[in-house]
This record gives C-alpha cells, sequence and structure tokens, in this order.
C-alpha cells in the first residue's frame, strides 16, 4: 500500500484531477520566518492565502541553476507539465500565446518540466510547440514536496513579491491567467 509522496507521486501520474481545471486546495500561510520583515522588524502582512514561493534551486535546460527568487519583481506563470502528460501538450499552445502577449511587461511564463527527460529531449519537444520561455528541471518527489502538486498541469500564480497567490490544477487558456496577472500587476 502506498502512502505519503508514493501515492500522491501515483495519483499525480495517473492523471487524476488532470483537465479538471479549478484551484489546488491551499496550504497557505507560511512560517514566520517566511514571511518578510517590515523595517520595524515585524512580521509583514501575507497576502490573503498566499504561500511564500520556495527559494530552491532548480536546473535549467542550459546547464546552470535558478530560482524563483531570481525572478522577484514580476508576476510569475509557473507551470509544471511533463512531456508525458497529455492535458499539458494540449495547454502548451495556450502558454506560448501568453509569453507572447506579454513579452516586455514584467511578466515571465516558465515552465518547470517535471520528470520528462534530459535538456535536449525537453527542448526538443518544446521546439515542436514553438516555446521559446523558460523552462527548468525537477523531479516528481520536488514537484509533490516543494510545490504540492497532486496532478498536471498545475499552474502557479506568484506576485511580484514572491507569494504564491494561486495554484490552479488542470490546463488552463491565455484568458484565466490573463485575469490573474492583470489582477497583480500595477
Amino acid at each position: 500500500m502506498l502512502t505519503g509522496r508514493g501515492a500522491v507521486a501515483l495519483l499525480a501520474l495517473s492523471g487524476l484531477g488532470c483537465g479538471t481545471g479549478g484551484e489546488v486546495p491551499d496550504a497557505a500561510g507560511g512560517e514566520a520566518a517566511d514571511r518578510p520583515r517590515a523595517a520595524t522588524g515585524s512580521v509583514a502582512e501575507v497576502p490573503s492565502g498566499a504561500k511564500r514561493a520556495p527559494d530552491d534551486a532548480f536546473r535549467t535546460l542550459e546547464g546552470g541553476e535558478a530560482s524563483l527568487h531570481d525572478l522577484r519583481g514580476n508576476v510569475v506563470i509557473a507551470n509544471l507539465w511533463g512531456t508525458w502528460c497529455l492535458p499539458c501538450r494540449d495547454e502548451l499552445p495556450e502558454l506560448v500565446e501568453l509569453a507572447r502577449s506579454y513579452a516586455g511587461r514584467p511578466v515571465i511564463v516558465l515552465g518547470l518540466a517535471v520528470e520528462s527527460g534530459d535538456p535536449e529531449e525537453i527542448r526538443d519537444f518544446l521546439a515542436d510547440f514553438g516555446a521559446d520561455y523558460p523552462n527548468w528541471m525537477l523531479g516528481m518527489d520536488d514537484a509533490v514536496a516543494t510545490f504540492e502538486a497532486v496532478g498536471f498541469p498545475t499552474t502557479l500564480i506568484v506576485d511580484p513579491e514572491g507569494w504564491i497567490r494561486k495554484a490552479l490544477l488542470g490546463p488552463q487558456t491565455v484568458e484565466s491567467l490573463g485575469e490573474e496577472i492583470e489582477a497583480l500587476l500595477p
């Protein structure tokens, strides 16, 4: 019998919940140590329902490392996906269009490729869709433990201060993500 991460990973791989759309249940709040400190040393207000984006380093397709912390100052649409995930494939054209429509603005579409092969395989796969936005790689355990992914695709909406405002399960559209982005832009 599977328990813990193994059961969640199996659920994610089986595709349950994929394509249903909707928000992932929230484990928000974060620990006080994760919250920003105001100049006075007090804990600053956490946006309602938000959780601090992790500062973990992930491997880029170019062989370097990067973290969500590096992207602060931008609205980040972080999409956990896999080459093996059919709903993820259906969603890719929407993400490509979204990235192009926000080019030159403080918005970054970021792919987080989960268990999807080596960098060359991922680049080839993305090229078939014309996806030229940044993509990083992570394993299933990281997707589950770090981002609490329960299915794929999962899209995280991260505000410019580094707070995950929403986690959306299932394929998203340019329109639905555009509304989320516009709500966070000045």
